[in-house]
């Protein structure tokens, strides 16, 4: 017997030892997760059995002390057996004539070769006579149970039987784990490939199974933000009816792509909580956001627009940008602010510097503001103009643009204002729509106008703030005037309702000859402006197009209003009023005394109509219909209209436009006022200006009827004309109107809808950043290596 310091270990003994010395057991622990299964049969030997013909056995009793627990690594040996297998030579499997019998008992038992064939991982020890098993003697970690625990050079002699302690063994959970490593060691030394490569190559392709979940999860929050779809439900729990569009797709995401269906459905963290939603969210405005501040530093110079609108009692302020990539101008929305605390000029002025700041935009010229005519905004002492220009040294010389959009829809509110049947017509158009906003009435309209075969066409609503519906709305009635008048009549003669009285009341209205007068009066008025309304809103308009479009309104404006033309107009209104049976005739009234001319203004050459008649043809007016509409109604809307438009849009507050179209003309003295506002700014010198601007027009302007801003856009190079290109930069960049902020509100509507009222200022505005800008591409993978490195 070996010292008593060392334990025996019978872990292949089926029986009890006919020693009468107990083992002691020693247990380390281990936890394992994986169910794993492994083959343990074999048809034959392997290439390790050895035939032994004579071997000379000791067929006395052998006394087996087994070593305490080794922690060698696996492979290695102990130097006490040295006839058993090796990592390099595989489990040691020797095949005897007779292997050595021990007595048990009254009976002599002795090991069999045949175990061999179901146990490929069975190794026999000559000089110990006794049972191991390779794998877990090589590969084995501390288990638990000590009988079934094969790391330490233990081994068993009790050979009864290989169907109870052998087949137990083969099932226990370690020694499954074993022979798992034993054969992905195998594999691996086939492959040629070592285990910290293959660890490697697990670990990357991990890495990169993980990346492209994350990159779904991004898609799915970017289809949600850039369609404007709430993300979120009521109730998100498992038993669910509706879990939210986001979770709804990870759903179905997950039925198609079984690899993102691993994680999201097995997985603990699945990463589809709102946490997780509002960074994705966070992290995606913010590569887009940083996309847009990249071109405007690239630019290296930018104007800024503004605008407030309320939504679920809160005042919202909307930031837009306006700069040039290259020399085609973009304008884009950066955010939104709750201003709701407080709307002064300081507080909006402190929100634009924040915003700056936060932007790291602190260091870029601002060369134009654009907000509208409220006196917060533009006060020239006390408005948000004036304090930011004093705030922020790099916007010193930023212009205020009074937004041009504005002005021009206050021409029509103007006109509406003083001319009494002007406001009339847009009432009636107004009691109109209401009445045909009922859904069976639109029915029918909508139905009498596929019989008549006319284009659907529907009413619009009238609003001070939408600029160009009152010309929709009159567009609209003359276009379907008799489905409108047919329509009524119908229901008039049905009286199946109280709006009835309504229905006649409106017909009344519309059949009036003078309903008619005004509406194709303004009809021809609204069309022109239309026109200039449309292109103060579009994105890439500069400010010296603009000018020349208001001029040339103008112009329109005031040929038109000749008996010339309104003695073409009172042709189609003869001819609409014929085919709808609306007489004309005698269907105006003359004024019950003839108005003079006041006293003071007989010296004065009068440029415009007033209300005196003259005295040659006061009479003719009271049968003259022609004329009496002509200078009753058309002549006081277009003098309403023309006088607003030169007011509103006088030679001084076009001066910078002017210049900036002479500058794209290659005036240079007529350029001077916008390069002598930013030579400083920009250390322009107006000599080099002056030789780049001639030398251009004599190398590329050699017909004068070509498109100087396109030949601009194509030819001017950075490089050969720095200062012209910078200025043509500057005269591109200086905003028209806030017609962008304008729009960024239907995005706020759509997003910040009634049911989602509740949601963040940050996830609001983030959302809306995505929503609004579609247009900008976000390489998903930025957006995941921030979530790499956020830790998670």
């Amino acid at each position: 017997m070996e010292s008593s310091n060392k334990k025996c270990f019978d872990i292949f003994n089926v029986y009890k030892r006919r020693q009468s010395n107990t083992n002691e057991v020693v247990q380390p622990s281990i936890e394992r997760n994986i169910e794993i299964t492994q083959n343990t049969s074999k048809d034959s030997h392997n290439a390790h059995d050895i035939h032994i013909s004579d071997v000379g056995v000791r067929s006395s009793r052998i006394s087996v002390t087994i070593s305490p627990i080794s922690n060698n690594f696996p492979g290695e040996s102990n130097s006490d057996i040295s006839d058993l297998g090796t990592l390099e030579t595989g489990p040691i499997r020797p095949i005897l004539a007779a292997y050595p019998k021990t007595k048990f008992g009254v009976q002599n038992r002795a090991f069999s070769s045949n175990y061999y064939k179901d146990y490929n991982w069975l190794e026999y020890s000559i000089k110990l006579d006794a049972l191991f098993c390779f794998a877990c003697r090589t590969f084995a970690v501390d288990s638990g149970h000590t009988e079934d625990t094969f790391k330490t050079l233990a081994g068993s002699r009790d050979q009864k039987t290989k169907k109870t302690r052998l087949q137990a063994h083969a099932l226990t959970e370690h020694h499954l784990t074993a022979m798992m490593k034993w054969d992905c060691y195998v594999n691996s030394k086939k492959s040629g490939i070592s285990v910290i490569s293959q660890l490697s190559a697990a670990n990357q392709k991990e890495i990169l199974s993980n990346r492209e979940y994350i990159k779904c999860l991004i898609d799915i929050v970017l289809y949600h933000s850039r369609q404007g779809l709430a993300l979120r439900a009521h109730r998100e729990d498992v038993n669910s009816t509706n879990r939210g569009n986001f979770k709804e797709m990870c759903s179905l995401f997950a039925k198609h792509n079984p690899d993102f269906g691993k994680v999201y459905n097995f997985q603990k963290k699945n990463y589809s909580s709102w946490a997780i939603q509002n960074e994705l969210i966070a992290i995606c405005a913010s590569n887009l956001k940083n996309n847009i501040i990249k071109e405007i530093r690239e630019c290296g110079m930018f104007s800024i627009q503004c605008d407030e609108a309320r939504c679920h009692k809160q005042e919202q302020l909307a930031i837009c940008i306006r700069y040039a990539n290259g020399l085609k101008v973009v304008e884009r929305f950066i955010e939104f602010h709750d201003v709701s605390k407080n709307q002064n000029a300081n507080s909006l002025v402190d929100v634009l510097l924040n915003f700056i700041n936060s932007s790291n935009l602190n260091d870029i010229p601002i060369i134009g503001q654009a907000y509208d005519g409220a006196s917060v905004m533009s006060g020239s002492v006390g408005g948000v103009q004036a304090k930011f220009r004093q705030a922020h040294p790099l916007a010193s010389q930023a212009i205020y643009v009074h937004c041009m959009a504005h002005k021009l829809n206050l021409v029509i509110v103007d006109m509406c204002s003083h001319v009494k049947d002007a406001r009339n017509l847009f009432n009636g158009l107004e009691a109109l729509y209401v009445h045909f906003s009922h859904p069976s009435k639109d029915f029918k309209l909508t139905e009498m106008q596929q019989k008549l075969g006319l284009k659907i066409n529907k009413l619009t609503q009238l609003s001070e703030t939408r600029w160009v519906c009152r010309y929709k709305s009159c567009k609209a009635l003359i276009t379907n005037y008799q489905a409108i008048l047919k329509s009524l009549d119908e229901e008039i003669n049905e009286q199946k309702s109280k709006d009835v009285a309504h229905a006649i009341g409106v017909r009344a209205t519309i059949v009036h000859v003078k309903f008619i007068v005004y509406l194709f009066i303004l009809h021809e008025v609204l069309l022109s402006i239309n026109i200039l309304s449309v292109q103060l809103q579009a994105k890439g308009t500069t400010l010296g197009k603009s000018g020349n479009l208001v001029k040339g309104v103008i112009r329109t404006l005031e040929n038109n209003r000749s008996d010339e033309h309104f003695s073409e107009l009172w042709a189609e209104i003869k001819i609409f009023c014929s085919e709808n049976d609306i007489s004309i005739d005698n269907s105006h009234q003359g004024p019950k005394r003839r108005k003079k001319e006041p006293s003071r203004l007989k010296e004065y050459a009068v440029t415009v109509t007033t209300a005196a008649d003259s005295e040659d043809c006061s009479n003719k007016n009271d049968s003259d219909a022609e004329n009496y509409w002509k200078l009753n109604a058309f002549f006081v809307i277009m003098d309403t209209i023309i006088s607003n438009m030169k007011s509103r849009f006088s030679t001084e507050s076009l001066q910078i436009a002017t210049s900036a179209d002479c500058l794209m003309q290659f005036d240079f003295n007529g350029s001077l006022h916008l390069i002598d506002h930013y030579k400083d700014l920009f250390e322009i010198n107006k000599c080099d200006i002056k030789n780049e601007m001639a030398v251009f027009k004599n190398s590329y302007c050699n017909n004068e009827k070509t498109d100087n801003f396109s030949l601009i856009q194509e030819n001017l190079s950075k490089k050969v004309f720095p200062n012209f290109y910078r200025m043509v930069q500057v005269a591109n960049i200086l905003p028209i109107s806030s017609a962008t902020s304008e729009r960024s509100f239907s995005a706020m509507r759509r997003i910040n809808t009634y049911l989602r009222s509740t949601m963040e200022q940050d996830r609001f505005s983030n959302l809306s950043i995505l929503n609004i800008e579609k247009d900008i591409e976000i390489d998903p993978e930025e957006p995941i290596a921030a979530v790499a490195t956020d830790g998670r």
